[in-house]
């Protein structure tokens, strides 16, 4: 298992990098494609848990990406506007087909999914853009990394033992440790951040830490309820998409907002 993970993680990290470094037609597509494969996770997550999602407007969440990217990211209110009513309408033309909790999950779905990726190509459209999204992917990946080996040695107290019965406070606590120690040294090496954009990441690196582990928990309870060990066998030692894009969902969003609140305030 260690070595497929580790096999996976030599193609894929060098993948992903060349991806967002060039951004743009290279970043849309890969999002466009890793929303699909995604969603499909989900509408197998959600069979299996006996809900019925409605196929068609869970698609129809994926054009949204390119929509906004054809208007130069302006309108994003008003296009997510009109997805929710075609939702509605959608709802309203085929009940009782779908019930009331198929159309939540169904909007669920496109708002952490395919919302979710899209944070990825508006982080890249920043200044220091690229090294945004590394940023995102680092304390994510740190956090993974501290918050297990740290709540494997020490870990005695359970964070969420109803749906993850691994996992610790202590887990949690190295993660955030572990995640800000990595920003620290990155800060000092990438020459992408200015002073006030350094303290800013700093700042919120322990905020995203966190939100990025209730990421992974909100995965974990959408299995559970599905009674699924892994979303899918997509990557080998992995898992499926939202196995190893779970923290990111809410990492990128939270990032993308807070950075940019932070930084017009300064």
């Amino acid at each position: 298992m260690l070595s497929k993970r580790i096999l996976s993680a030599l193609i894929g990290i060098p993948l992903l990098l060349f991806i967002t470094y060039q951004g743009d037609y290279y970043l849309l597509l890969a999002v466009f494609i890793l929303s699909i494969l995604a969603l499909s996770e989900f509408r197998n997550i959600s069979n299996k848990a006996q809900c019925k999602i409605m196929v068609l407007p869970m698609w129809v969440s994926v054009l949204i990406l390119p929509v906004v990217y054809l208007f130069h990211y302006q309108y994003i209110a008003n296009i997510l506007f009109f997805y929710l009513v075609f939702c509605y309408l959608y709802f309203l033309l085929y009940y009782p087909r779908y019930s009331p909790l198929g159309l939540s999950f169904t909007l669920f779905g496109a708002l952490y999914i395919a919302w979710g990726f899209f944070h990825l190509v508006l982080l890249r459209q920043m200044e220091a853009g690229f090294w945004l999204i590394l940023y995102v992917f680092l304390v994510v990946w740190s956090t993974d990394s501290g918050a297990y080996f740290i709540g494997i040695v020490t870990g005695k107290h359970k964070w969420a033992p109803t749906i993850s019965p691994k996992k610790s406070w202590e887990g949690v606590v190295g993660g955030l440790l572990v995640s800000f120690l990595a920003v620290w040294l990155y800060c000092r090496f990438v020459p992408g951040f200015s002073p006030a954009q350094t303290k800013i990441l700093l700042g919120i690196t322990p905020f995203v830490s966190f939100i990025g582990q209730c990421g992974d928990l909100l995965e974990s309870t959408l299995k559970r309820h599905a009674d699924l060990k892994d979303s899918g066998q997509l990557i080998p030692g992995h898992g499926g998409i939202l196995d190893r894009f779970d923290s990111m969902l809410l990492a990128a969003p939270f990032t993308y907002y807070l950075f940019n609140l932070l930084e017009r305030m300064m």
